[in-house]
């Protein structure tokens, strides 16, 4: 079946890597012509992660075009199920004919092309670290009255429509604002309203559709709950399916190998009480099944990767540093646009820099800030810029690689159930005393042999779970499959990282060269304090 382009006509086809052909309208050609997706292009999807996987190169801008593709392809599924059902379209719009239908395609298409827009440089790899110097930044060391003033008025303009954890869902807000205004002065005037309506079902909770928007197009709300469902709201929605299956692919990995087409195809849309969703009857389970495998294994072998989180630690530090040392870099970077380091991260100012092309805040802009760093930076700025640049013995240590080794070594002391180890793991990993503990028994005691002083090293444990919860669409599978409960409770198991670190680039250095013996030390140590508590 032709794929649906919503409102507009067909402008133009782009070859996709993963989808092939992916057609886009006149109205999303022109949007992909804006400033606001041309950084897209200079983000990547996985950070500094090629540093690890060197083949991850691939893009936002990519990323999201595959999930506007996939949000289409279940939008049309939608609205052949609205030409079946009365029950279905009478839930959804206000009428039922061919202009809503493809108005509800357009509000789904633009949904998911926008909705990573405003990701920061680095995408998920240096978004806490924004977050933290907004929320936290004396935590982050950040004590120049001038710069907290700037981080503080970016608090206030985030906080302000309700945002307090993902900060690229703030400047998304943002940014698409932007984006509705420019579009006013096009061709494409009423291109506005779509906007709205997409921007809306992204972000329910902190944008509110107005009624009239809604019956201008002849949709109801509950068709916008229903584009949220489809983007990014369930066990399998179509910005898993296509991050899982591209990242896969560009790592190298076999693991994230998903039949989406079987995927698509076996999803239902039914009337549920008063509620449209979508499910999946039993004889759909399977490729749903394999959806949740691969978001699994590439979790625990990609994106919990214990390189894969030292180079994430290693960004977050040199990026603070940046910011700490901006105004002692010269040239000192955007001297003329900004007024200091914080309001870099405002989005307020950020979208209006951005819209007249001066700022793009992506990975280049701050590669070249760490290059400046490396060479003009203070001893701290330029450790940690050398080290996410080319000099990979300045990256974290990894103490843990593997949590899976840790977990059999104490089953072999202990002789205790996985299920009692794993949660015995992660209350010495969470319980600072105790941790604090083994790094004292452990890795300062071998530092002092060294002869350094242990205070100059730093060790962060990273305790991350693939799986917090299997609610949200499709319905009907995390109930009815038994493979998917029982990975739910194996994903459910801590992956406990580790990492050691010094600010001072000679002492790590050193650290680096000893880290098999402060690695088995530091593991030996742990597997003693799980062993003993298990005892008790």
């Amino acid at each position: 079946m032709p794929e649906d382009l919503g409102f507009y006509k067909a402008r133009a086809v782009i070859q996709d890597s993963v989808h092939g052909v992916i057609p886009v309208n006149e109205a999303e050609y022109y949007l992909l012509q804006t400033p606001f997706f041309r950084r897209l292009h200079d983000i990547k999807q996985l950070g500094l992660s090629y540093l690890v996987f060197p083949s991850a190169t691939h893009s936002r801008f990519e990323h999201s075009l595959g999930v506007m593709h996939l949000a289409s392809r279940v939008a049309q599924k939608v609205v052949e199920a609205s030409r079946r059902s009365s029950r279905v379209c009478s839930n959804l719009f206000h009428e039922c004919g061919d202009r809503v239908y493809r108005a509800f395609v357009q509000v789904a298409r633009l949904a998911g092309l926008l909705h990573d827009i405003g990701h920061p440089p680095f995408s998920h790899m240096l978004e806490d670290t924004v977050s933290d110097l907004i929320f936290n930044p004396g935590d982050r060391g950040i004590v120049d009255a001038n710069m907290l003033k700037g981080l503080e008025d970016a608090r206030a303009r985030i906080t302000e429509i309700g945002v307090y954890g993902k900060v690229h869902e703030a400047y998304t807000i943002y940014f698409t604002e932007k984006l509705i205004n420019m579009v006013k002065d096009s061709e494409y005037g009423d291109l506005g309203l779509f906007l709205n309506l997409a921007l809306g079902s992204l972000n329910p909770n902190m944008v509110r559709v107005e009624d009239w928007m809604l019956e201008e197009l002849g949709i109801r709300v509950e068709a916008c709950k229903l584009v949220n469902n489809i983007i990014s709201s369930g066990l399998v929605d179509v910005d898993r399916l296509d991050y899982l299956v591209r990242d896969a692919r560009y790592t190298g990995v076999i693991y994230g190998y998903i039949d989406i087409d079987r995927v698509l195809e076996s999803l239902e849309v039914k009337v549920e009480g008063d509620t449209v969703v979508i499910r999946v009857p039993p004889k759909g389970f399977q490729p749903v099944e394999d959806v949740f495998d691969a978001r699994f294994k590439m979790y625990k072998t990609v994106y919990y990767h214990h390189k894969f989180v030292g180079v994430q630690i290693a960004l977050g530090n040199a990026f603070t540093q940046a910011l700490i040392e901006w105004e002692d870099l010269q040239p000192k970077p955007h001297s003329e646009l900004l007024d200091n380091a914080g309001d870099l991260l405002n989005p307020a100012k950020l979208s209006n820099l951005i819209a007249d092309g001066f700022i793009y805040f992506d990975d280049v802009e701050v590669l070249n800030i760490f290059k400046l760093m490396a060479f003009k930076g203070g001893n701290v700025g330029r450790r940690w810029a050398k080290s996410v640049l080319h000099e990979r013995h300045l990256l974290p240590v990894s103490l843990i690689k593997r949590v899976d080794e840790v977990i059999a070594e104490i089953s072999r002391v202990a002789k205790s159930q996985v299920s009692n180890i794993a949660r015995e793991l992660e209350i010495v990993t969470s319980d600072r005393e105790a941790f604090e503990g083994v790094v004292e028994r452990s890795i300062a005691r071998k530092v002092r042999e060294l002869g350094l002083d242990p205070s100059e090293v730093k060790v962060e444990k990273s305790p991350r779970k693939v799986v917090k919860s299997v609610d949200g669409t499709p319905v009907g599978v995390a109930e009815a499959s038994l493979y998917i409960r029982m990975l739910a409770e194996i994903a459910s198991t801590p992956i406990i990282l580790a990492h050691m670190y010094s600010d001072n680039e000679d002492i790590h250095i050193k650290l680096h060269r000893e880290r098999s013996r402060i690695r088995k030390a530091f593991i030996e140590e742990l597997v003693r304090e799980v062993v003993e508590r298990l005892k008790t």
